[in-house]
């Protein structure tokens, strides 16, 4: 939905609410609405914008822009967002928004692994969501936990790693989840001239290299952008 008028046309068509009702809550004129759904108004700002996104029941910069992805099954005031900033978004059936769901494995034939699934989903706030992942569509993040120590001193066992998995090929050195030569690898990848050197952070572990014969063997399946400790402290 690439213009303002097709947004709203699909939320009042979803909500099964109608054009009168979005100039009553919005209080202003027919011929302003009329306007929004004709394509004449390109997009709307201020208390126009959120007073229709509480009605339509959507987020304003979706909304205004059709960039973002947040959509509440529950119309929320502005005051109520005020006075309960713990207020959790949930997904609408065509969208997995919140859910980020564990990284299954069955496509790979794996012998051994970095790491395991043992968190089946987490939902974040829309505010919690933005501030660590940005405008990272939600269906391309998935979760995990490690599992051996070889990349401890920056992830240790039973960390969660967050995985971008529209990244499937070399994208800069960072940390990646990969497989080679059936295994399943989470490991940090440098380009070193034309071959890509696999570390591990943990000193104990031998650096290797992946050449350019034998890149045809390595499939990304992601990238991991942050971690979260799962230390438990006893008091």
């Amino acid at each position: 939905m690439k213009t303002l008028s097709e947004r709203i046309k699909y939320r009042l068509n979803s909500l099964n609410k109608t054009q009168a009702g979005l100039c009553k809550y919005c209080k202003i004129k027919a011929p302003s609405v009329s306007k929004w759904l004709s394509g004449m108004t390109k997009t709307l700002k201020g208390e126009n914008l959120l007073r229709a996104a509480e009605y339509l029941e959507c987020d304003p910069d979706w909304l205004a822009t059709g960039k973002g992805f947040w959509h509440s099954n529950v119309a929320v005031s502005s005051e109520q967002a005020t006075q309960n900033t713990d207020l959790e978004y949930q997904a609408i059936p065509e969208f997995e928004l919140l859910a980020i769901t564990p990284l299954f494995l069955n496509e790979f034939i794996i012998s051994t692994s970095d790491i395991q699934s043992s968190i089946s989903s987490i939902h974040y706030t829309e505010e919690q969501y933005r501030r660590m992942f940005g405008a990272k569509e939600p269906q391309n993040l998935k979760i995990t936990n490690i599992k051996v120590d070889n990349m401890s001193g920056t992830l240790e066992p039973g960390d969660l790693v967050f995985v971008d998995t529209s990244i499937m090929k070399y994208d800069g050195d960072g940390i990646y989840l990969f497989v080679f030569s059936n295994h399943l690898h989470l490991k940090r990848v440098q380009m070193v001239g034309n071959t890509l050197m696999v570390i591990s952070d943990n000193s104990k572990y031998q650096t290797w290299s992946i050449t350019q014969k034998d890149k045809s063997h390595m499939s990304v399946l992601g990238k991991v952008l942050i971690s979260q400790s799962q230390i438990f402290q006893r008091f």
